[in-house]
């Protein structure tokens, strides 16, 4: 992407752009942002960066990303004149998150894991015994599309051994599955329903069922750690 006679760069010098475009003197529109006016910014170029995977184009993706980082940097001198956080703070969090969060590489006393699998169970386990993530439901908002929304509120139900919906369908191959899915929009549609409010209502009324199945189980348990026929036996009682 770039040759070799470009300069290095490093997230010290974007840094330091950002907050030359946002001093006095620096760029009207830049100083005028706020956390708050740069969301639309923050979602296209998430949007962007996913198209570049889809059209499996590196450059490109390189590029989108470099987007984002710069929405990040922004945000970060955005709080840090407001006295909030840096981006050293976003770095340092995020590091001990991963480190914290991967006791089976970094703990010489960790478990051992051998599957993507037992990672990502691990993963929900640990999170939900830290401070405000009382349930797998934690972090994920509802305000995604209720498409994205439902498939990941899924794959977390799955892992902690919930029974997904439907589960057990035959393979397919993923254009079949497109055209289902495109289908199944065009008959509920015909209906006179909104898809998109349909599947957001049905995700919800799942979501709080989980979190009805998490009280039963009681505070500091996981589900996943629950012995099978326990964990059914509260996921049928919260039945509506």
């Amino acid at each position: 992407m770039t040759s070799p006679d470009t300069p290095r760069r490093t997230v010290e010098d974007l840094l330091a752009v950002v907050e030359r475009l946002r001093d006095p003197g620096g760029c009207p529109w830049d100083r005028e942002q706020t956390h708050a006016s740069l969301r639309p910014n923050l979602l296209e170029e998430s949007y962007e960066a996913l198209e570049a995977l889809d059209l499996d184009d590196p450059d490109a993706l390189a590029e989108e990303l470099g987007d984002l980082l710069v929405q990040v940097t922004f945000h970060a001198d955005i709080a840090r004149r407001s006295g909030e956080w840096t981006l050293e703070d976003v770095v340092a969090g995020v590091v001990d998150k991963l480190v914290r969060r991967h006791p089976h590489v970094f703990d010489e006393n960790g478990p051992e894991l051998e599957t993507a699998e037992q990672v990502s169970q691990q993963w929900d386990a640990l999170k939900s015994k830290e401070p405000g993530r009382d349930s797998i439901t934690n972090g994920l908002p509802s305000g995604m599309p209720a498409l994205a929304y439902a498939a990941a509120l899924q794959r977390r139900a799955g892992r902690a051994g919930l029974p997904v919906p439907d589960a057990g369908v035959d393979e397919m191959e993923e254009a079949a599955a497109g055209h289902d899915l495109f289908e199944a929009v065009a008959r509920i549609q015909a209906a006179g329903i909104d898809p998109e409010v349909a599947l957001r209502a049905e995700t919800l009324r799942y979501r709080d069922r989980i979190r009805r199945t998490e009280e039963l189980a009681g505070d500091g348990v996981s589900l996943g750690e629950l012995a099978d026929e326990e964990r059914d036996r509260m996921w049928k009682q919260t039945r509506a």
